[in-house]
């Protein structure tokens, strides 16, 4: 489970369609100061909304952590300081994802170690109970 969402990860940060076109609007902000100014400003006040009205859905219904995160990851487009504190929710992200799989399979493992084993191990078409002697 645990590589499935490094792997998600992985493929996120890889970029598609939209972090292309992200770049492409960068780049062409870049080249006049008016609409360098404009670009911040737009991903000041988008990031900020979405971080404040995630603040608002973490005490009304909706998603809350979604949005502040979403947040986050526009400003983190221009901040240094919002694309180090989302690497380093990314990390610990990954560090419960793999700690809680951890814990799982233990207490699988301690609940089949438990019981009286009738079965064998394997996939369940192939398992085979032994036939009982009358």
């Amino acid at each position: 489970m645990s590589s499935e969402l490094h792997e998600e990860i992985e493929r996120g940060e890889q970029g598609g369609r939209v972090h292309q076109a992200v770049l492409r609007l960068r780049a062409l902000s870049e080249r006049h100061p008016v609409l360098r100014i404009l670009h911040k400003g737009t991903v000041i006040v988008l990031g900020g909304f979405f971080v404040l009205a995630g603040i608002v859905m973490l005490v009304t219904p909706g998603p809350g952590w979604l949005s502040i995160f979403l947040g986050l990851g526009i400003w983190s487009t221009e901040f240094e300081w919002a694309h180090r504190l989302t690497q380093r929710l990314k990390r610990l992200a990954l560090r419960v994802w793999r700690w809680w799989s951890n814990l799982v399979a233990e207490r699988r493992y301690r609940r089949a170690s438990e019981r009286p084993c009738r079965q064998t191990q394997g996939p369940r078409h192939l398992r085979a109970e032994a036939p009982e002697v009358s």
